[in-house]
C-alpha cells in the first residue's frame, strides 16, 4: 500500500472510531523519517488506546504492521510508527500543547474524502 493510500486508511479508521479533527499531512519535503502525518484528537484516554489499537489491528489485517506504537499507558497521547506514515493521535489538551499541525504547517494537507 502506498504511504497516501495507507494514510486515508488510517485517517477513515480513526474517523469510523470517533476521533475529531483529522488532520493528514505530507511532510516528505520537510521530513527525512516519514513521508506524512496523520493527526487526531480522541475525547478521553480509553478512546485514545481503543483508537490506536483499532488502527493497528485493521492496518496488520490489511498487512502493514506498525514499526513501533507507544504511549497506551499515557492518557494523552500515542504515536504509530508505520515507516512511510506516522499517527499522532492525542487528547484534546496535548494537542493543544504539542501544536503539531503548527510545527509541520509547512506540510502539504490530504482532503479525508466525505461520504467513503
Amino acid at each position: 500500500m502506498k504511504a497516501k493510500e495507507k494514510a486515508l486508511a488510517i485517517a477513515r479508521i480513526a474517523d469510523e472510531n470517533k476521533a475529531s479533527d483529522i488532520r493528514i499531512l505530507d511532510v516528505g519535503r520537510l521530513c527525512n523519517f516519514t513521508d506524512i502525518f496523520v493527526i487526531a484528537t480522541c475525547a478521553s484516554a480509553p478512546q485514545l488506546r481503543a483508537v490506536g489499537h483499532k488502527i493497528e489491528r485493521r492496518m496488520r489485517e490489511a498487512g502493514d504492521r506498525a514499526i513501533s506504537a507507544v504511549g497506551y499507558e499515557t492518557t494523552s497521547w500515542v504515536v504509530a510508527d508505520f515507516g512511510d506514515v506516522v499517527v499522532h493521535l492525542f487528547s484534546p489538551e496535548a494537542r493543544e500543547y504539542y501544536r503539531l499541525d503548527r510545527l509541520w504547517r509547512d506540510g502539504k494537507g490530504i482532503e479525508l474524502p466525505q461520504g467513503e
